[in-house]
């Protein structure tokens, strides 16, 4: 799902940039080897705080999360490294892939830079752009990963947790050709390789790891981290605990309302990505005209990602289907003769969907089954679900609302949270500041899905605090 993160101007501080390239320029870029890419300390902390109103309120969003539970707020200096690592492809190809990692360095006497430090692992959401790199805010401040990493600096790294964060596979200079879209099985393998790695390096990457480890994610991100909580729990590894955020969880329910005219934001984006990850590890069509209408059929198997985004795609912006949105539907705008989809592929979705409803027959909605969450597995360590019932992006009420639903008995005994910031307010609930926080700032429905990444933050940084053993 779409990530439209805009708490932080894209163009950073002088300072950050000219403190961007400790790393020596002849280090190698290869699978084993971590590059430094940038240092944060005070100077950069008081540029950023100084760009403008919106990032000055992230970082005392964060002060205050930390100050509300008794600690004092101060940052600490952080080293930044870019990482690349072997991993898998769709079709459990080799493929290269790149990340992030950032680490707290001991100074001065805060004690949540020294020792052994929590580990978040995250997963970001959406995005079209192939050059989506978390590592080069500093280095280039017009990186479409910019104001993501800025998030993840203040709210986890600056805080004393190592942040270990991959690109994807398919972005960057990844060798994959395609990017494994909502693929349960090859991105909770690739957040675990990238973890793995990071563990690999820790001496180079000055990166000390306790047995702390956190899962987070935003939109895809969301999918990706609570998958990721699966797969460890899978291998036997202790999660301490996870915070996946506005995520398409529910995946088969919130296909079929997309399908049956209920579309989402920002549709035309993440169906070509879909479909071409499922073809990449499926097969799911002999030619792309079979799910594409005409005029798209020739180019949207390989339309996204790609470098400049979706506004170099030659997509069209809105319209999703052809005919007439439903009664009821708020999206109106994605239905029209400009239409990616084709009919008859929407015919034979939508028919499967009200023939066999949640016992599909083709293929595309069975594999979308196998990628929905609710299966057999339920975590055993904290898990707090994040967003909006509001978001037009990914719906919490299908989504988040659901996996409540079938988790009920793990809600009703506390280990399951689902915090839904729109809520009315409570004063005795945990988490009644951030939503106190989220109700209060004027946000446009536009922006709603992306925000949940940032005050969702806040209630994570919470969770983890209270969590962690040091």
């Amino acid at each position: 799902m779409l990530n439209k993160i805009k708490v932080l101007p894209l163009l950073l501080c002088s300072g950050f940039v000219l403190q961007g390239c400790n790393g020596s320029s002849d280090e190698p870029s290869t699978v084993d080897w971590p590059k430094q890419t940038a240092y944060a300390g005070a100077n950069v902390y008081a540029g950023l705080t100084a760009e403008g109103a919106a990032s000055a309120a992230l970082f005392a969003g964060v002060k205050a999360t930390v100050v509300a539970s008794g600690g004092t707020g101060d940052l600490c200096d952080v080293k930044v490294s870019r990482i690349t690592y072997d991993t898998v492809g769709g079709k459990g190809e080799a493929a290269t892939s790149s990340g992030v990692v950032m680490a707290p360095v001991p100074t001065g006497d805060n004690e949540l830079c020294s020792g052994a430090r929590p580990v978040v692992l995250y997963a970001h959401g959406t995005n079209t752009d192939t050059n989506y790199d978390l590592s080069q805010f500093a280095i280039d401040s017009t990186n479409p990963a910019s104001s993501e990493a800025v998030l993840l600096l203040a709210s986890y790294a600056s805080q004393g947790y190592v942040v270990v964060a991959p690109n994807y596979a398919g972005y960057a200079d990844s060798n994959l050709g395609y990017h494994p879209y909502l693929d349960e099985a090859q991105q909770s393998t690739e957040m675990i390789d990238a973890l793995e790695y990071a563990r690999s390096y820790s001496t180079l990457l000055e990166a000390t790891m306790s047995s702390d480890l956190f899962v987070s994610g935003l939109s895809q991100g969301g999918y990706v981290a609570m998958a990721t909580h699966k797969a460890l729990e899978a291998k036997d590894e202790t999660v301490t605990g996870s915070m996946p955020v506005s995520g398409p969880y529910a995946t088969l329910d919130f296909m079929d309302t997309v399908f049956a005219g209920f579309v989402n934001g920002g549709a035309t984006q993440f169906a070509p990505m879909l479909l071409t990850a499922l073809d990449r590890a499926n097969d799911i069509y002999d030619e792309p005209s079979e799910v594409y209408a005409e005029q798209y059929a020739g180019f949207a198997d390989n339309a996204l990602p790609r470098p400049g985004g979706f506004d170099e795609s030659g997509l069209p912006e809105y319209q999703l289907f052809s005919g007439e949105a439903p009664a009821g539907a708020q999206n109106t705008a994605a239905f029209g003769e400009d239409h990616l989809i084709a009919d008859s592929f929407r015919t034979s979705y939508v028919t499967d969907y009200l023939t066999n409803g949640a016992e599909p027959v083709t293929q595309v909605r069975s594999l979308l089954k196998d990628a929905d969450l609710r299966d057999s597995w339920a975590p055993s360590s904290p898990l707090l679900m994040c967003g909006a019932s509001t978001d037009p992006v990914v719906y919490h009420s299908i989504n988040s609302d659901a996996m409540a639903t079938h988790w009920s008995p793990y809600v009703a005994g506390g280990l399951v949270i689902n915090l839904d910031l729109t809520d009315a307010l409570n004063p005795d609930y945990p988490f009644v500041g951030v939503q106190q926080a989220w109700q209060s700032a004027d946000i446009g429905l536009a922006d709603i899905h992306g925000q949940t990444g940032v005050y969702c933050s806040f209630a994570g940084l919470a969770l983890f605090n209270q969590l962690k053993s040091n």
